[in-house]
């Protein structure tokens, strides 16, 4: 406890004999608790009296919380209680299937308690469970058949918030300063998302206006002593935690924690609620408006929207799960491709962390992930509309970074052109929020309609704490119009979200399109042709016939004219294997291909060369970089050819090519490295699963192909089990 702070009477406080010592310093640990009336044993009631808890315990020298409240009810049942012959059963110990089976017909099973029974609504007629995104782990899994609809509705509300993390605190504190009665339901223990709990506590870039810099200023005045100012790009993430829980509070609303959505509830296409899990049981809460800031589109996908996907690759930003060290807010890790849908995925990379970090405090609640799933809004954002500094006339928010990719990107426009390190303003229109097809939902954070390749510039802390406040603002304003996202005053909403600083005035009067008085550079006339292709192309056919250069024929290459083909043979026949791109995560910036890569994409665009792609693919080495072998992969995916069965073959059967498949949790804690940001495994695991879906292409059920194919089907890592299994 530090020296300020004074204790609560009604708080018993005792010092833990063990401490924690790191560089040097001792932290000493303790147990707080408090005798509470409980009002009704409700997760409603629950989680007000964690919140308390919360308050109760935080003061300015803390480094760390503990993840959860544990209760101990004074009903009458002890925790050293030993039960008797007649009491219930319960099993202790290795037992098997034999001895358990026959103690059970012995034992009285009890029903379960339907909605009605339990003195709890159950879920009106009308309304529909949806879970949709059917995935591929459980399909041939035995299954066990319930009726939800017998479920209780635990709770209602206007809005109802399903994620309380970088973007969803935000959207509950706006709902609920807007006036609507607001749940926020969070599934760790605690507010902020990855910058808290998941310890990523600086900024890189963001627009850090708006209820950023509220948020900013707001958590260097909640104590003395701050550890950074307000514009220093670090947080301190308990008090970051802290402040959110405050402020959503002051606008009454009401948080749910370890709450976790399993499925949708809708009455047609329109969103009007969640099947919930907890601690505490499963059961319905029920909203006139929702917002999935979930930063993975779990909700939106569970009630039918449909999922952004441009390319089959395994292209995933990197991803770490990092280590808790008290006192240190900012740990940022990049070593692995993690799929936090995937369970199975989800559990190998804290696995992994655990053998990863030994010598920690703790390992943060969730994954240091980039890239999640997405969803088809009304409109998708594109690479080129950044560069060619698009307008929207629904602009809800204005995003900055740079292009910090972390992997590798699959655009065309970028392969011609790579990105450089200087930083990008991008508008986010309100139309990327919404998701087709489906009405009462918004969608804000990572999983808003935008190309996979647009993210690193619009994921910025800063700037989804800005979109997810003006989705909250969005939500309140659409309950008042039956729940219709689509019906909400836009330039009403652009008006308050300019009157809190989000907003410049100058975008609430700007239309669709481009601007005016554009900045013109190589970038922005590369992102005209991308957008205006029908237009840019006879101008392009006249510039090839004057200049005859390498640029534009593959420019019109990738627009799927032939102009420069000749000229595109030649040049590739010609040249040996330049230096190519190994994966790289953490503090990729730049070129991900090759020029030689990039020209071989352009021409494998207009046709299959038969000749010199066989040619290219005779060159190509086992020490040669993983672009060089993605392109060549690539092709004869696209050109299957038995010509070039025996080389492939060679290259996957070469020294430590094969057998990286992480296919259990010993292979998984085998495969970690030293190096804090390793990709090394990922090199090795990209080579060998590009290699065995061209072979297998080229020779359907090849043995040595199936038995790679096989491994990463049924391993852990998600990214590469789809991709295996589409070739299998």
């Amino acid at each position: 406890m530090g020296e300020n702070y004074a204790p609560r009477p009604d708080l018993k406080i005792e010092q833990l004999p063990q401490s924690y010592r790191y560089d040097d310093k001792d932290y000493n640990l303790y147990q707080i608790s408090r005798e509470f009336d409980f009002d009704s044993n409700s997760q409603a009631c629950l989680s007000r009296i964690e919140s308390q808890m919360r308050h109760a315990s935080w003061q300015p020298q803390l480094v760390a919380a503990a993840d959860y409240c544990s209760y101990q009810l004074n009903d009458g049942i002890s925790i050293s209680h030993i039960p008797t012959a007649a009491s219930p059963y319960f099993f202790d110990g290795n037992h098997g299937a034999a001895e358990i089976a026959k103690v059970l017909p012995q034992i009285k099973a009890c029903a379960p308690l339907e909605g009605k029974e339990s003195g709890m609504p159950g879920l009106p007629e009308g309304l529909q469970v949806r879970r949709q995104d059917s995935y591929f782990r459980f399909q041939n899994a035995p299954a066990m058949e319930l009726e939800l609809h017998d479920l209780p509705v635990l709770e209602t509300c206007q809005v109802l918030v399903v994620g309380g993390g970088t973007g969803g605190a935000p959207a509950a504190i706006a709902a609920g300063r807007a006036g609507a009665k607001c749940i926020c339901l969070e599934s760790t223990s605690g507010l902020g998302g990855l910058c808290t709990m998941g310890r990523i506590g600086s900024y890189w870039y963001g627009n850090k206006a708006g209820f950023c810099k509220e948020l900013d200023e707001g958590v260097t005045q909640m104590g003395p002593e701050p550890k950074y100012p307000a514009e220093h790009n670090k947080k301190d993430t308990e008090w970051k935690r802290h402040w959110l829980l405050l402020e959503g509070e002051k606008a009454d609303v009401e948080y749910r924690f370890q709450h976790s959505v399993v499925a949708a509830v809708c009455k047609q296409d329109q969103v009007c609620g969640v099947l919930v899990c907890s601690p505490g049981g499963a059961g319905f809460i029920l909203a006139d408006a929702l917002i999935d800031a979930s930063g993975n589109a779990d909700l939106a996908l569970a009630a039918g929207a449909q999922q952004a996907r441009e390319t089959f690759e395994p292209a995933l930003q990197g991803a770490g799960l990092s280590p808790i060290i008290p006192g240190n807010d900012y740990i940022n890790t990049d070593y692995n491709f993690i799929s936090e849908e995937d369970i199975f995925d989800f559990t190998r990379a804290f696995v992994q962390a655990q053998h990863k970090f030994t010598d920690v405090f703790d390992l943060t609640q969730m994954a240091a992930t980039r890239e999640r799933r997405r969803i088809v809004g009304e409109l998708t954002l594109q690479p080129q509309d950044f560069y060619a500094q698009r307008c929207y006339d629904d602009s809800i928010c204005l995003a900055r970074s740079n292009f910090d990719t972390h992997g590798f990107i699959v655009s065309p426009m970028f392969m011609l052109m790579p990105p450089n390190e200087e930083p990008y303003f991008a508008k986010i229109p309100y139309r990327a929020l919404l998701p087709k097809g489906l009405e009462g939902l918004l969608v804000t954070g990572l999983a808003v309609s935008a190309h996979r390749d647009c993210l690193p510039l619009i994921r910025m802390q800063p700037d989804v704490h800005n979109q997810g406040y003006a989705a909250g603002l969005a939500a309140a304003m659409a309950v008042k119009q039956g729940g219709k996202m689509r019906h909400i005053d836009i330039r009403k909403l652009q008006k308050q979200l300019h009157a809190c600083g989000i907003l410049d005035k100058e975008l609430l009067e700007e239309v669709d399109g481009l601007p005016l008085n554009p900045i013109e550079n190589e970038y922005t006339k590369l992102a005209k042709v991308f957008m205006y292709p029908a237009e840019a192309l006879p101008k392009l056919q006249k510039e090839f016939a004057k200049k005859q250069d390498l640029f534009t024929a593959q420019l019109l290459a990738f627009l799927g004219d032939a102009s420069g083909r000749e000229l595109l043979a030649r040049h590739i026949a010609d040249q040996p294997w330049d230096e190519g791109w190994n994966y790289r995560g953490m503090g990729q910036f730049g070129a991900c291909v090759s020029p030689l890569d990039c020209q071989l994409i352009a021409l494998a665009n207009l046709d299959n060369a038969e000749v010199i792609f066989l040619r290219k693919l005779e060159q190509l080495q086992p020490e040669h970089a993983f672009s060089h072998f993605r392109v060549m992969c690539l092709i004869f995916m696209k050109y299957p050819n038995r010509a070039a069965i025996e080389k492939l073959e060679n290259l996957l059967s070469a020294p430590g090519m094969a057998n990286h498949a992480q296919t259990d949790y010993r292979s998984a804690v085998a495969a970690m490295c030293d190096e804090v940001n390793d990709n090394s495994v990922r090199n090795a695991q990209l080579k060998e699963i590009y290699l065995a879906r061209a072979l297998n292409a080229c020779q359907p059920g090849h043995l040595l192909a199936r038995r790679s194919l096989l491994s990463y089907a049924d391993g852990l890592q998600a990214c590469y089990a789809i991709f295996a299994r589409e070739a299998l």
